[in-house]
């Protein structure tokens, strides 16, 4: 035997009938070692680096590899152990087998986070913790497993050069089939082309309130923090250091939402007494900053539009589902909306309606469509008003009101825009890499009564009325803070916002649970309800919107308190929203003048009753009086034949007026100076109405004036009963009503002629039987 032979048998013995060399230069080895080593990498990429369009497409590339490479790596491991499984265990062999249970793991966590990706509502972070220790495990068991076994050969063997000439070869195999993967990331990355989201203001754009503050007279507005920084950085620039802390103070100083960055600046420069060349110089800067915003402060309206996508990804359905009927999203398309915005455009001016764009029409105002040049006075979008991502892209509230938040848009997946199957790619990618989706629509900030109060809470100023300055309109927020259902300091005791109007519903959607919520756990299968039910129980089928009548059912309900809401059931109060109650005598006597007060309590609601736009807004009270035999002995708050209340025991609304004392009854609050009637109920408060007829007297059908009513509180009637000699009880009932718009600012947006109502809803009722005697006698 030959010493070659020998060596070769020699060889044999030590690794199965295979040469070494053999297994080391195989093409499999190569492309399996590849693909694994690509894995690896870009598995610590993904959770290393930030969110980023490189990122997305390591993420589709990962998941694509692997599961490609599902059959070549079986195929590999069946004939590596094949070849190695005989022999005594060694320590290296223990490596391969401990490699091999990381490999079958992760591969079967990776398969179910894919199966999860495509076909689930959101990933098990279990599988996700199984995936990551096993993908970070496996490379440190193989690297560990092929030392060994490339060191335990001895280096004078005749044969280790053809061995490591093998080696060489299985590691340029690893090395550029890894690197032809990163390459082709990176070709996808850098050949991407990002919709644009930015765009520029149009020609034509009226700068009215000037050009550092595009979106006023609302206080809304785009996230300009870099602009603002690098702007008031280049004046500081120009003043001496001794002056610029002074500077800096004065802008904390001025900071206001009311004032744009120029006015600011020009207020902290007041003390400076800058010289003519200095002012220049401001004014400079001011034009520069100015040629950006034009250029580049406004929004493509698809930045915040595609609230569909979230409920056709097959994640958010039911919180989709819900906001489609609810006030959120018809709160620009909302008919009585735009017919009050013509009338505001034609009484001032299109950009005057960028004063209600803010909290109606957010999507139109961001995208400059609030504009004389438009007709429309809407964008593309604008229908869904309020959408997922105008209320999630919210980085900051302020009580203030009148729209004043600031609205940051987040990178977009891949795809985002697209359907079909770039659609399913970015639906993909928003489960199996969550992160960036949650940091950029899940803040804190959205569970404060501060987020809600940026738009419920109104004031009117000049901008907006000229010249009477500040006038108060509606304001849940401050109605609320001081009422009853606030603690502070005190979250428990503390009934907010979102726990009435977003009450807990059952279901699987990815944002079930929550941590934060000292009531709630991350399990508990619940989300938060989206339709945001309150009182308006009109525009909704008036809009003909997707669920409308299920919709209105629930408000109806929720009128009447007739919803309960677990979580909060230890500090909320039970029964009606508003409580009536009838006092009134046991009995009276026949012809005797009756005295009823109708109690009215706000039992329920966590700000005033009833809040919202008051001038449209109607609720009432309808007192009946009726004998034994079911004839009307007295009554009102009766509708007419057009809808009006008749002889109102009590209304609550507010009657506004203008500069000229006239009522202000098209909701045109641009005219607003204030009100000459406003009647509302504080949470927790009681109101009483008193009541006064005449009990019918034995006179057969005597009857004194009854259609002498008038408007005051108080009145008095005198019938006699249809049988003069008949005593028996008398049945007294009141009934609460609410309606959405009284008929007199209908008549006067629609039109006398067309005869558009409200629907009126009875959310509360109270009855109470008097005795009549007669002559000191009770009736049998």
């Amino acid at each position: 035997m030959s010493v070659k032979d020998e060596a070769v048998q020699n060889e044999d013995k030590d690794w199965g009938r295979v040469d070494p060399a053999t297994e080391w230069r195989s093409g499999l080895s190569g492309s399996v070692a590849a693909l694994l080593a690509f894995m690896s990498v870009s598995g610590v990429i993904i959770l290393l680096l930030p969110f980023s369009v490189f990122n997305q497409f390591n993420v589709i590339i990962h998941t694509l590899v692997g599961t490609a490479m599902l059959a070549p790596a079986a195929w590999f491991v069946v004939y590596h152990w094949n070849v190695h499984k005989k022999g005594n265990l060694s320590h290296y062999q223990l490596l391969g087998y401990l490699s091999l249970v990381a490999l079958m793991a992760c591969i079967i966590s990776g398969l179910v986070l894919t199966w999860q990706g495509l076909g689930g509502t959101r990933i098990d972070y279990i599988w996700v913790s199984i995936h990551m220790v096993t993908g970070l495990g496996l490379p440190l068991f193989l690297i560990i497993h092929l030392v060994t076994v490339i060191l335990r050969k001895n280096k004078d063997s005749p044969f280790i050069l053809n061995i490591r000439r093998a080696q060489r070869r299985y590691y340029a195999y690893t090395l550029s089939g890894t690197a032809f993967l990163f390459a082709l990331v990176a070709i996808l990355t850098f050949t991407h082309m990002k919709p644009a989201q930015i765009r520029s203001f149009v020609q034509d754009y009226n700068w009215r309130f000037g050009e550092d503050r595009p979106f006023a007279p609302s206080l809304a507005r785009l996230d300009y923090t870099k602009w603002m920084n690098q702007t008031q950085q280049r004046i500081s620039d120009l003043l001496d250091r001794e002056a610029q802390p002074a500077f800096a103070a004065a802008l904390q100083e001025y900071r206001d939402p009311s004032y744009g960055l120029f006015k600011q600046v020009k207020l902290s420069l007041a003390e400076q007494a800058p010289d003519l060349a200095f002012t220049q110089q401001v004014e400079a800067v001011f034009r520069d900053a100015s040629t950006w915003v034009k250029a580049e402060g406004s929004i493509d309206p698809k930045a915040l539009t595609g609230s569909k996508s979230c409920g056709s990804s097959g994640c958010h359905e039911d919180i989709y589902r819900e906001w489609l009927p609810g006030a959120h999203r018809y709160s620009s398309l909302d008919d009585m909306f735009q017919r009050v915005q013509v009338l505001m455009a034609e009484e001032t001016s299109p950009e005057h309606t960028r004063y209600c764009a803010g909290c109606h029409d957010p999507i139109s105002l961001f995208s400059g469509a609030k504009n004389s040049g438009n007709i429309t006075l809407n964008a593309e979008g604008s229908n869904e008003g309020n959408s997922c991502l105008v209320c999630h892209s919210i980085v900051q509230a302020d009580v203030q009101g009148n729209g004043d938040y600031t609205i940051r848009l987040s990178e977009r997946y891949l795809y985002e825009y697209a359907d079909g199957l770039a659609k399913l790619v970015s639906d993909f990618l928003i489960r199996t890499y969550p992160e960036h989706h949650i940091s950029s629509y899940s803040r804190p900030l959205y569970k404060t009564t501060e987020f809600c109060a940026a738009c419920h809470k109104q004031y009117v100023d000049k901008e907006v009325n000229t010249d009477i300055g500040k006038v108060q309109g509606q304001n849940q927020y401050d109605s609320w803070k001081n009422s009853r259902w606030y603690h502070e300091d005190d979250e428990q005791k503390t009934i907010g916002c979102r726990e009435c109007h977003m009450p807990l519903n059952a279901g699987t959607d990815p944002a079930s649970g929550d941590a934060a919520d000292y009531n709630r756990t991350p399990d508990d299968n619940k989300h938060r309800s989206h339709r945001f039910l309150a009182s308006n129980q009109y525009i909704p089928i008036l809009q003909e919107l997707e669920g409308a009548y299920k919709h209105v059912e629930l408000t109806e309900k929720w009128l009447r308190g007739d919803i309960a809401i677990p979580e909060i059931a230890d500090k909320w109060t039970e029964g009606p929203v508003v409580r009536l109650d009838i006092v009134s005598p046991q009995q009276v006597e026949a012809g005797e003048d009756v005295a009823i007060r109708v109690i009215l309590t706000n039992n329920k609601t966590g700000h005033d009753f009833p809040t919202g736009p008051l001038d449209m807004i109607e609720s009432w009270i309808e007192v009946k009086v009726s004998d034994d035999a079911g004839n009307l002995i007295y009554q009102s708050g009766e509708l007419d034949d057009r809808g009006n209340v008749v002889r109102p025991s009590v209304v609550f609304k507010l009657d506004g007026f203008d500069r000229k004392g006239e009522l202000i009854d098209r909701h045109n609050l641009w005219d607003l100076v204030g009100a000459s009637y406003k009647r509302s109920l504080y949470p927790g408060v009681t109101d009483a109405v008193e009541v006064l007829f005449q009990c019918p007297s034995m006179a057969r059908r005597r009857l004194t004036d009854a259609k002498r009513a008038t408007s005051s509180r108080s009145r008095q009637f005198s019938f006699s009963l249809p049988n003069g000699d008949a005593v028996g009880e008398l049945n007294v009932t009141a009934v609460l009503w609410y309606r959405k718009a009284n008929p007199e600012f209908l008549d006067r947006v629609y039109g006398l002629e067309n005869m558009v109502r409200s629907p009126h809803t009875e959310m509360s009722r109270a009855s109470s039987r008097i005795k009549v005697v007669s002559n000191g006698a009770t009736s049998p």
